[in-house]
Protein backbone atom coordinates (compact mmCIF):
# COMPACT_ATOMS: atom_id res chain seq x y z
CA UNK A 1 0.00 0.00 0.00
CA UNK A 2 2.72 2.74 0.81
CA UNK A 3 4.27 2.04 -3.28
CA UNK A 4 0.62 2.90 -3.73
CA UNK A 5 0.07 6.36 -1.88
CA UNK A 6 3.37 7.13 -3.12
CA UNK A 7 2.47 7.09 -6.98
CA UNK A 8 -0.66 9.13 -5.88
CA UNK A 9 1.66 11.57 -4.26
CA UNK A 10 3.79 11.76 -7.04
CA UNK A 11 0.40 12.02 -9.26
CA UNK A 12 -0.89 14.79 -7.38
CA UNK A 13 2.24 17.19 -7.07
CA UNK A 14 2.02 16.82 -10.92
CA UNK A 15 -1.17 17.73 -11.48
CA UNK A 16 -1.03 20.55 -9.40
CA UNK A 17 1.98 21.73 -11.71
CA UNK A 18 0.25 21.63 -14.72
CA UNK A 19 -2.62 23.96 -12.77
CA UNK A 20 -4.84 21.02 -11.48
CA UNK A 21 -5.52 21.67 -7.95
CA UNK A 22 -7.65 19.67 -5.26
CA UNK A 23 -10.67 21.37 -4.29
CA UNK A 24 -10.50 24.02 -2.34
CA UNK A 25 -7.24 25.31 -3.30
CA UNK A 26 -7.85 28.72 -2.30
CA UNK A 27 -6.13 31.27 -5.93
CA UNK A 28 -3.85 32.82 -3.18
CA UNK A 29 -2.04 29.12 -3.01
CA UNK A 30 -2.17 28.61 -6.92
CA UNK A 31 1.27 28.98 -8.81
CA UNK A 32 0.21 28.60 -12.11
CA UNK A 33 -2.69 29.36 -14.01
CA UNK A 34 -5.99 26.91 -12.75
CA UNK A 35 -6.48 24.55 -15.31
CA UNK A 36 -8.99 21.88 -13.94
CA UNK A 37 -9.89 20.51 -10.51
CA UNK A 38 -9.59 17.08 -8.56
CA UNK A 39 -10.65 15.48 -5.68
CA UNK A 40 -9.32 12.33 -3.85
CA UNK A 41 -12.11 9.92 -3.22
CA UNK A 42 -11.89 7.77 -0.27
CA UNK A 43 -13.13 4.22 0.09
CA UNK A 44 -15.01 3.26 3.37
CA UNK A 45 -18.42 2.36 4.70
CA UNK A 46 -19.85 5.97 3.60
CA UNK A 47 -18.30 5.58 -0.61
CA UNK A 48 -19.87 3.55 -3.11
CA UNK A 49 -16.95 0.92 -3.36
CA UNK A 50 -15.08 0.61 -7.41
CA UNK A 51 -15.34 4.60 -7.56
CA UNK A 52 -12.12 5.39 -9.12
CA UNK A 53 -9.21 7.31 -6.70
CA UNK A 54 -9.17 10.86 -8.13
CA UNK A 55 -12.09 12.44 -9.80
CA UNK A 56 -10.50 15.14 -11.75
CA UNK A 57 -11.65 17.93 -14.76
CA UNK A 58 -9.24 19.27 -16.38
CA UNK A 59 -9.69 21.97 -19.18
CA UNK A 60 -13.36 20.76 -19.17
CA UNK A 61 -12.83 16.89 -19.66
CA UNK A 62 -13.65 14.58 -17.04
CA UNK A 63 -10.60 12.64 -16.20
CA UNK A 64 -11.02 9.63 -13.35
CA UNK A 65 -7.60 7.64 -12.63
CA UNK A 66 -7.77 4.44 -10.28
CA UNK A 67 -4.09 4.52 -9.18
CA UNK A 68 -2.07 1.22 -8.83
CA UNK A 69 1.20 0.01 -8.09
CA UNK A 70 3.11 -1.47 -10.56
CA UNK A 71 2.17 -5.08 -8.80
CA UNK A 72 -1.66 -3.65 -7.95
CA UNK A 73 -4.58 -5.32 -9.60
CA UNK A 74 -7.94 -3.26 -10.20
CA UNK A 75 -11.26 -5.31 -9.01
CA UNK A 76 -13.82 -6.60 -11.31
CA UNK A 77 -15.87 -2.88 -10.28
CA UNK A 78 -13.20 -1.14 -10.78
CA UNK A 79 -12.76 -2.00 -14.53
CA UNK A 80 -16.29 -1.84 -14.48
CA UNK A 81 -16.73 2.16 -13.74
CA UNK A 82 -13.45 2.39 -15.86
CA UNK A 83 -15.41 1.11 -18.70
CA UNK A 84 -18.49 2.99 -17.80
CA UNK A 85 -16.79 6.14 -17.94
CA UNK A 86 -14.98 5.95 -20.97
CA UNK A 87 -18.45 5.12 -22.54
CA UNK A 88 -19.60 8.27 -21.21
CA UNK A 89 -17.46 9.94 -23.13
CA UNK A 90 -15.19 10.70 -19.96
CA UNK A 91 -11.44 9.61 -19.83
CA UNK A 92 -11.34 6.91 -17.20
CA UNK A 93 -7.92 5.39 -16.70
CA UNK A 94 -6.10 2.40 -14.50
CA UNK A 95 -2.85 4.01 -13.99
CA UNK A 96 0.23 2.43 -13.01
CA UNK A 97 3.67 3.97 -12.33
CA UNK A 98 5.10 2.78 -16.19
CA UNK A 99 2.29 4.44 -17.34
CA UNK A 100 2.47 7.63 -16.11
CA UNK A 101 4.71 9.54 -18.38
CA UNK A 102 1.70 8.86 -20.81
CA UNK A 103 -0.30 10.28 -18.09
CA UNK A 104 1.42 12.90 -18.22
CA UNK A 105 1.11 13.61 -22.17
CA UNK A 106 -2.59 12.78 -22.26
CA UNK A 107 -3.08 15.83 -19.22
CA UNK A 108 -1.18 18.10 -21.45
CA UNK A 109 -2.40 17.44 -23.92
CA UNK A 110 -6.39 18.11 -22.94
CA UNK A 111 -4.85 21.55 -21.18
CA UNK A 112 -3.41 22.82 -24.43
CA UNK A 113 -7.11 21.20 -26.91
CA UNK A 114 -9.34 24.41 -26.63
CA UNK A 115 -11.87 22.87 -29.72
CA UNK A 116 -14.54 22.09 -27.20
CA UNK A 117 -14.55 25.39 -25.32
CA UNK A 118 -16.45 27.68 -27.23
CA UNK A 119 -19.35 25.57 -27.94
CA UNK A 120 -19.32 24.64 -24.02
CA UNK A 121 -19.23 28.16 -23.26
CA UNK A 122 -22.19 28.69 -25.57
CA UNK A 123 -24.45 25.98 -24.03
CA UNK A 124 -23.81 26.89 -20.88
CA UNK A 125 -24.85 30.75 -21.14
CA UNK A 126 -27.86 29.25 -23.49
CA UNK A 127 -29.05 27.42 -20.53
CA UNK A 128 -27.95 29.23 -17.28
CA UNK A 129 -31.34 30.49 -15.62
CA UNK A 130 -32.27 30.99 -11.51
CA UNK A 131 -33.38 27.32 -11.56
CA UNK A 132 -29.91 26.32 -13.30
CA UNK A 133 -27.29 28.33 -12.17
CA UNK A 134 -23.95 27.83 -13.43
CA UNK A 135 -21.75 29.51 -11.03
CA UNK A 136 -18.63 31.51 -12.92
CA UNK A 137 -17.66 33.78 -10.65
Amino acid sequence: MAAEKQFENKVKRFLCSVGVYPAGTPESKMTVACNGWFTKIWGGGFQKSGIPDLICCVNGIFIAPELKASNGRSSELQKLNISIINKSKGIGIILYPEGFENFKKLILGVIDCNTHIPELIALKNALSSTKCAIWTK
